[in-house]
């Protein structure tokens, strides 16, 4: 089985015919088509790795005991971003640090686990509201924006000291395509020290090891495979093999494994769908600096994004360092798909910890290297914020 997209597969991907993957699908189910032009032979794994990630694991599956959902699909809907729900079960998760933000929690370890089967207890609640952050636009125009305050209760309904960033899932289609990316290509975007002068430093998230971060908020997971042991372990309870249990076995197998990761790496991207007068808006989005960050081709990918790491100012910083990223680091998420969100998800959720009802709100919300492009969107004319927007909404 093929663990990786070969180099020939890549740039016969990338080469003169965008439709070898991209698919022209505007509907709810945009986000979960296979890589066109794929065999009957890969059509087949590609079959079982959806099954395998729509899999409900139970009790006599390993789950648990302590879980905060019960299948991959269960926080990735229809293969997009997560919703903030916490009932039944978590769409979304809470990262959890000691106060200094860096060593694991002394009760919860790295992320809290919310769920539990019948006998056994959660570790804790997670209590949400939010706080409202007011603006304006230099032509006076104001907006309102929300900051997500997230407190974790213990079994008698009293908050517990620590840090807690609170996470959505992302979307998967297209990761297969960004893994593939060569290592070269990243490292000639990074800027750690800002040498151009241009505001934006950038930098390679490198793992120990010597691995690549490309995926996760934080740029914490180098490969497909490894992001969904990861997954497993954390959000379910389920030991792979990568992350064996404490007697050597695992619940996961490694054919399951393998095959959620095939499926992951040929999930195909929806086309964009911008109209002619888009282009004004593409314009204003490289004018006021959003392609310094959101790239948009990177290895001839129209991803919008550098997958580096970025400092993103303090109104992102979630207190909470994860890999090599620093609390108020983050990598760029790509933005193909984006204009979709509603469509598929039902509603609008961006950023880390979905607290931007709307993608005028995340902007507003950028800060630290993205401050300067944040500054000249506040200063442009209801028109060209419109029509920047329109532009977002075409991907």
């Amino acid at each position: 089985m093929r663990k990786i997209l070969g180099a020939a597969l890549l740039l016969a991907l990338l080469g003169a015919f965008p439709s070898r993957y991209l698919v022209e699908d505007a509907s709810s189910r945009a986000f979960g088509h296979p890589l066109p032009g794929l065999n009957q032979e890969d059509l087949e794994e590609f079959r079982l790795g959806d099954q395998a990630f729509r899999r409900i694991f139970v009790r006599e599956d390993g789950l648990g005991p302590l879980f905060v959902h019960q299948s991959c699909a269960g926080c990735h809907v229809r293969d997009g971003r997560g919703r903030l729900a916490f009932n039944e079960r978590s769409e979304a998760l809470v990262r959890t640090r000691a106060e200094n933000g860096l060593d694991p929690h002394p009760r919860f370890g790295l992320q809290l686990q919310d769920h539990a089967l019948l006998g056994w207890v959660p570790e804790g609640q997670v209590r949400l509201r939010f706080e409202e952050v007011e603006g304006r636009y230099e032509d006076g125009t104001p907006y309102r924006l929300r900051r997500p305050v997230v407190e974790v209760l213990d079994g008698q309904g009293s908050p517990v000291p620590g840090r807690y960033s609170l996470r959505l899932a992302p979307p998967v289609f297209g990761l297969g395509l960004l893994e593939a990316v060569p290592e070269s290509v990243l490292a000639g975007l990074e800027d750690p020290e800002d040498r151009d002068r241009d505001g934006v430093s950038g930098r390679l998230a490198r793992l120990a090891g010597g691995k690549l971060g490309r995926f996760g908020w934080k740029a914490s997971v180098a490969t497909l495979e490894e992001q969904s042991a990861v997954a497993y372990l954390e959000d379910m309870g389920l030991s792979t093999p990568l992350f064996p249990g404490p007697d050597g076995r695992w619940e996961v197998t490694r054919e399951e494994l393998e095959r959620v990761a095939f499926y992951l790496r040929h999930l195909a991207v929806p086309a964009p769908r911008h109209r002619p007068q888009d282009l004004k808006g593409r314009q204003l989005f490289r004018a006021i600096g959003c392609a310094a960050c959101h790239r948009e081709s990177l290895a001839g990918l129209p991803a919008y994004t550098d997958l580096l790491l970025h400092d993103m100012g303090p109104g992102l910083d979630d207190g909470v360092a994860e890999g090599v990223a620093q609390p108020r680091e983050w990598r760029t998420p790509p933005l193909w798909g984006l204009g979709l969100t509603r469509r598929v998800l039902g509603e609008e959720l961006y950023l880390h910890d979905g607290r931007a009802r709307s993608l005028e709100e995340a902007i507003l919300w950028h800060g630290g290297e993205a401050e300067g492009a944040k500054r000249r969107f506040l200063a442009l004319s209801k028109e060209d914020r419109e029509a920047l927007l329109d532009f977002l909404k075409g991907l």
